[in-house]
């Protein structure tokens, strides 16, 4: 007989994952004060890759000075549809599908996203494409 978790088990989603969806939300929204108070000075958002966007953004100026780079370039941003979150008390993985335009380019890219926090703030933000050439290709000129 296969294993069923019972519904008070299934209702329950860890206070991490809630965290992060909601934070996905809130970019989905533009709601960038719920964006900024997940953020600490010293918060990184890492750019994982060899094109432009790739790099390390510290702060909540180099972070949203990167969010708004990317709505420049895409005509409002890239759009991001959560597959699955996993959570634990430290870390949310993300599994993410980004699609978006520029300059008559295409993207559609599985992401992985890692966030390390601390919490309910992000210390770190790790962004991992399946195709990190096609990702890169994207964003160069």
């Amino acid at each position: 007989m296969p294993l069923v978790p019972g519904p008070s088990y299934a209702s329950r989603v860890h206070p991490n994952e809630a965290l992060i969806r909601a934070a996905y939300d809130a970019m989905s929204a533009g709601d960038g004060a719920s964006l900024a108070a997940l953020l600490t000075p010293t918060t990184q958002w890492i750019i994982a890759g060899h094109g432009p966007l790739a790099g390390t953004y510290t702060g909540p100026n180099e972070i949203f000075g990167l969010w708004k780079d990317i709505a420049a370039q895409t005509g409002g941003g890239l759009r991001l549809q959560v597959e699955d979150v996993l959570a634990n008390d430290a870390r949310v993985v993300v599994l993410i599908v980004a699609t978006g335009s520029r300059g008559g380019r295409q993207l559609n890219e599985r992401q992985v996203a890692i966030f390390d926090l601390s919490g309910d703030k992000v210390q770190t933000a790790r962004f991992l494409y399946e195709d990190p050439d096609a990702y890169d290709q994207f964003w160069t000129d």
